[in-house]
């Protein structure tokens, strides 16, 4: 393990060792739960009469009350501030992007939705599964490689593979999780990330353009899959991922905008956001992105 990659996991408390559960409140302004955890960038996150999940092998039980949130988990606090990005200053970001009559009022329909911090390998390998599919499929896919390979953290719950322990799955072992055809991609970057042959970590230490271009090597990861990581896992915020539903929309509201050739038509779409909305332009991305699922 590098020091780049030793360090992430102390930040993000993977390597917390205690497993006693806490419950206690966190006092948040603009957060909303439900719009944070049901907008797609997701996919191991549950709701009953709570939402439940598991962030870096910890089980998370979450509600809303108002202005604040109620957490159940081993996770102490800072932890759960930092994976909801309660942190981030969500007033100077709306006075960013809001740029005109189109944008304003989704920022009111879904306000208090967040980024969220993901841990890079969990997102990596989910957008990797992303690849022609559904959010139900997807959510599916994960849970059932999960459930086999993973560690059972509370019955029924399970943490998310290593890379280790799927670095020597065979491929037919890995056809319960009916992956498809993303199966060995999953297979060669585990044991790429496994056996050092790619620093996904260090990741976090380069710029925007020189982790896209680092996350592009692996196979299976276009543009729109590094920009999703970047995005969701490293915080790189000037990303804009664009898949078909952010294309339909950004040509339905900034369309004149776009002069290029069709097969350029995406690269184009995430240089006019980076341009239009900023610094913050993954944070419009994610407002245009769930109008756009609904």
């Amino acid at each position: 393990m590098g020091d780049s990659e030793q360090h992430y996991l102390a930040q993000n408390y993977i390597l917390a060792c205690d497993i006693s559960h806490s419950v206690y409140r966190i006092r948040t302004k603009d957060f909303n739960l439900d719009h944070t955890l049901s907008c797609g960038q997701v996919f191991r996150w549950e709701k009953n009469d709570q939402w439940t999940g598991i962030v870096n092998g910890a089980v998370i039980r979450a509600k809303q009350d108002n202005n604040e949130i109620v957490i159940e988990s081993s996770l102490p606090k800072d932890a759960i501030t930092d994976y909801f990005r309660l942190d981030d200053d969500i007033g100077k970001i709306y006075a960013s992007i809001n740029r005109d009559e189109k944008i304003a009022p989704l920022i009111n329909k879904y306000r208090g939705l967040r980024l969220i911090r993901q841990d890079p390998w969990e997102c990596l390998v989910s957008y990797i599964c992303s690849s022609n599919n559904t959010i139900r499929n997807i959510s599916n896919s994960i849970r059932r490689m999960c459930e086999s390979f993973g560690n059972q953290v509370e019955k029924g719950i399970y943490s998310f593979p290593t890379p280790e322990s799927l670095a020597n799955v065979e491929l037919c072992d890995m056809s319960q999780c009916r992956l498809g055809f993303r199966t060995p991609r999953v297979l060669k970057v585990s044991n790429m990330v496994a056996n050092h042959e790619f620093d996904l970590y260090g990741i976090k230490d380069l710029s925007y353009l020189e982790g896209r271009k680092e996350l592009v090597k692996i196979g299976g990861v276009g543009n729109k899959i590094a920009d999703c990581v970047l995005l969701f896992a490293f915080g790189k915020l000037e990303s804009f991922p664009v898949d078909t539903h952010i294309e339909q929309i950004m040509e339905r509201y900034y369309g004149v905008n776009f002069k290029g050739s069709k097969s350029k038509k995406r690269d184009e779409i995430a240089d006019f956001a980076r341009r239009y909305f900023g610094q913050y332009c993954g944070y419009a991305q994610e407002y245009l992105y769930l109008e756009n699922r609904e």
